[in-house]
């Protein structure tokens, strides 16, 4: 059980030794240099000593945020909150159909609505949570063939009128503030989906029509012109059954790029299990999907990560760790990857209720155990977020310049106690920036 996924591990060691530190410092790192003046334009002192600290990295580490608030003790909410802000800048904010319209015409997404659906905390919270404690969101999803609420038609022609009347409440209500939105999740699992849902679900089984991504990503760029659209697939599709270029989720996209549609981002979960899937745990496998997805021309996120620390023959928190350092150093280092969402903070907040989605909702997959201790993978994660891959470091100013090498992502700089305004030195911004220093001497 345990040896199987070492095994897998050491396999790749070789492609992992080989590429991920130098992919990192390739891709993730640039050198900078501020020109510095005072406010009549000179240009300041040599000398001077500059205090330079990254504020922002220019990478999205996430988590769904589905426990915000739906623990009844108020400490087990607090040590949510702080702990998901310990660790993360980026939320994956609940959208799911039967969590804001559980009823036909029962909005859920205001602030203060009862805490009736299980996971799925009023959108307006989170938002306004995400808002305070300047975390980046991605809405999830707006399309889904599951998780639907019952009183949705099964005739797709019918349903579209309901398509284009939640595309819009989301649209004017949060695509200023959520940056990116999951359009069409989990297209490879149709089939599967309806061929359950045609004997239990109320209404029947919705049975879409076959170019439905290409209307929906239509509507979506249409009521979203600004924000990054994706299409996100399972595990199996994404990783599993990967087969190159001739692998099914691949030649989706590229027959629907082919034919004009604006997909912005490719989303691959990744819910390992105890055993599998190889082409996740072994480093070089991993880089393979990576660098064949890149080709499609568009950029990555792995949108949904779970590794177990309890396997079939024990506990391993080891193992999860080591697997969750790797996959989370190779992903960062491909210069094709935009970021990494972790599923489940919590063990005790994975989907208890409904579809257990396989090894999405193993019990031990979160980063926090029952009793909310930070786990091993917890405390290598943070420590590679915020500690190696962020930039603090002082430079001297030479010939009215302060050159440095750190990651992209935004900075304040500080000479004799004055702090500039934040400076944006993401990746494809220039990077020479003229800063005005008001008050040095």
């Amino acid at each position: 059980m345990r040896n199987k996924v070492y095994g897998f591990i050491k396999d790749g060691e070789e492609c992992y030794k080989e590429r991920a530190d130098r992919d990192i410092e390739i891709n993730r790192k640039g050198n900078f240099e501020i020109i510095a003046v005072d406010k009549n334009g000179n240009s300041l002192p040599d000398g001077q000593i500059a205090d330079i600290k990254m504020t922002d990295l220019d990478f999205n580490f996430g988590a769904n945020i589905f426990m915000l608030g739906e623990y009844e003790e108020p400490e087990k909410n607090l040590a949510y909150e702080n702990e998901f802000c310990g660790i993360f800048n980026t939320a994956t904010v609940p959208l799911y159909w039967e969590g804001t319209e559980p009823k036909k015409g029962y909005l859920r997404y205001d602030k203060g609505t009862p805490r009736d659906c299980y996971r799925r905390p009023p959108a307006d919270e989170v938002v306004e949570f995400c808002r305070k404690h300047n975390l980046r969101m991605k809405g999830h999803p707006l399309f889904w063939t599951e998780f639907v609420p019952d009183w949705l038609p099964n005739d797709y022609r019918e349903l579209k009128k309901y398509l284009v009347k939640r595309f819009e409440e989301i649209s004017q209500r949060y695509s200023k503030d959520v940056e990116c939105f999951d359009v069409v999740n989990e297209p490879s699992r149709l089939y599967d989906v309806y061929m359950r849902d045609r004997k239990t679900r109320l209404n029947g089984a919705m049975l879409v029509e076959d170019d439905y991504c290409v209307w929906l990503f239509q509507l979506a760029r249409k009521l979203f012109p600004a924000n990054k659209l994706i299409i996100n697939d399972t595990v199996w599709a994404s990783f599993t059954e990967f087969r190159g270029k001739y692998s099914g989720f691949y030649l989706n996209i590229k027959d629907l790029i082919g034919r004009g549609v604006e997909i912005d981002e490719i989303g691959l979960q990744c819910h390992l299990g105890t055993q599998e899937p190889e082409n996740a745990y072994n480093a070089e496998r991993l880089y393979d999907v990576l660098d064949t997805y890149a080709t499609l021309g568009k950029t990555i996120n792995i949108s949904e990560i779970s590794i177990p620390s309890v396997f079939e023959d024990g506990e391993d928190e080891d193992l999860q760790a080591l697997a969750a350092e790797q996959l989370y150093k190779v992903c960062f280092s491909h210069p094709a990857v935009t970021g990494i969402t972790w599923w489940n903070l919590p063990d005790d907040g994975v989907m208890a209720t409904k579809r257990v989605a396989g090894d999405e909702n193993m019990p031990s997959s979160g980063l926090l155990n029952a009793d909310y201790l930070e786990k091993k993978a917890y405390k290598v994660l943070k420590n590679l977020i915020k500690s190696e891959w962020t930039t603090e470091e002082k430079s001297a100013v030479e010939n009215g310049t302060i050159k440095f090498r750190g990651f992209y992502g935004k900075y304040k700089i500080c000479i004799n106690g004055q702090y500039t305004t934040e400076i944006d030195f993401s990746k494809g911004t220039s990077n020479k920036r003229k800063v005005i220093f008001d008050d040095i001497m």
